[in-house]
């Protein structure tokens, strides 16, 4: 399998809590990473609730189920189950590295489970592939270090330097396969479309009627192909409920669906003051380009390079990747955006403890003077706090355009330096 930079976070949260759970969307890879785990220095037996006599025991007898279990356990779709939790804290004691879990739905934000495990589990979200996962690039899972510790632009730009690496994914390429595994590590269309006809399909049918029954499955999927078409926009919940003829109560419970099941990431705005940050609207992002050009009716490379929509799928496929990369980050980090009472904006904020970077996704391979205008704008308002600014391009060269601020190839970013 390709190694998934989330491992070594994994088997260190078994040495430091007694429960680890791996979420994220169905078909991430998270039971075969969890299989991995049981195979190396963590030996543990591996239960999946998608085998039938297993999800019989665990909805008809969960303590039953688990205290037939040895010291360590992996279970594999615990969301199907969600009084596991509650018989797994029965069972949890001081012992560290006792339970691995993955869902694919965020079950802590459950309300039967909400407060169950609280102190006792550690939660860590695999996403889909990585750039810098299928490219096998270990140095893609240091990007935000190496940005953080650069004194200088020119410094970041020697990290990056170098001309095309010859095994690069083209931009292209990446925004129509995504990172699910199998859609992005098949070369043929026909079968990506498939799979990702299959995958929408089998989660509005299947998987979100688990957590919370859907009256009108047209009317979600009305939804999703609306909310798509504005990946990269402010959400505006009642703007979408009158193009997609929905009520606005609604409308919030299938957003909630869809960012429980991890289909969509809302980026805040960034304030100082957190109470505004937290009142003012997000943007939406699709969290895989892949389903995104799917939904759009985007199948090859010539119809996304003539689609409106390009530069916000573009955009979209580095809030993903800045989402991966905070996953597994040494450092808690968060993702914010930048938007100025006049309409001006930047696209990302990224913080680390008391310091910013900002980030400025562009598709065209050339940069307009408006960017470093927008940049220099981001400076005065933070000072000191912002310590390094990037364009992100689709050109080829890397380089210094101001002491803190640099311009580099979007593939050349996420490959790692």
């Amino acid at each position: 399998m390709l190694q998934r930079y989330l491992e070594p976070g994994v088997r260190e949260a078994l040495r430091q809590f007694p429960v680890v759970l791996i979420t994220g969307a169905r078909q991430v890879g998270k039971s075969t990473l969890a299989q991995a785990v049981c195979r190396s220095v963590w030996k543990a037996p591996y239960l999946t609730l998608d085998d039938r006599t297993v999800l019989d025991a665990a909805l008809t007898d969960p303590d039953g189920l688990i205290a037939a279990q040895p010291r360590r356990v992996a279970i594999d779709e615990v969301q199907r189950a969600p009084d596991l939790l509650r018989a797994i804290k029965l069972q949890v004691d001081r012992h560290v590295g006792r339970f691995l879990l993955t869902g694919s739905a965020n079950v802590i934000t459950l309300k039967r489970v909400s407060e169950t495990l609280a102190g006792r589990i550690a939660l860590l979200r695999l996403h889909p592939f990585s750039y810098g996962e299928l490219l096998r690039r270990p140095s893609a899972a240091t990007i935000l270090d190496t940005c953080f510790r650069a004194a200088s632009a020119e410094a970041l730009v020697r990290a990056f330097a170098g001309g095309k690496r010859q095994r690069d994914i083209p931009l292209a390429t990446a925004l129509l396969r995504g990172g699910y595994p199998d859609p992005a590590l098949s070369a043929e269309a026909s079968k990506r479309t498939r799979w990702f006809e299959a995958y929408r399909k089998t989660y509005v049918e299947r998987d979100v009627q688990e957590l919370q029954a859907i009256e009108r499955l047209p009317e979600f999927g009305r939804l999703m192909s609306g909310l798509v078409a504005r990946t990269g926009q402010v959400l505006n919940s009642a703007d979408l409920g009158r193009t997609v003829g929905l009520p606005y109560v609604t409308v919030r419970r299938y957003l909630h669906l869809l960012e429980q099941t991890y289909q969509i990431v809302l980026v805040p705005p960034y304030f100082t003051n957190l109470t505004k940050r937290l009142s003012k609207a997000p943007k939406v992002y699709w969290t895989d380009t892949g389903m995104a050009c799917h939904l759009l009716g985007i199948h090859d490379h010539s119809t996304l390079e003539r689609h409106p929509m390009v530069g916000a799928l573009v955009e979209t496929w580095v809030a993903q990747e800045l989402q991966k990369c905070l996953s597994w980050a040494s450092d808690p980090m968060a993702v914010y955006g930048w938007r100025f009472h006049d309409g001006h904006e930047v696209d990302f904020l990224v913080e680390r403890g008391n310091r910013l970077m900002a980030v400025e996704v562009k598709a065209g391979r050339r940069i307009d003077p408006s960017v470093s205008k927008n940049l220099r704008m981001v400076r005065e308002a933070l000072g000191n706090r912002l310590t390094m600014s990037l364009v992100l391009y689709g050109g080829d060269e890397a380089v210094a355009l101001a002491p803190q601020l640099a311009a580099i190839p979007l593939t050349r970013f996420f490959s790692g330096p």
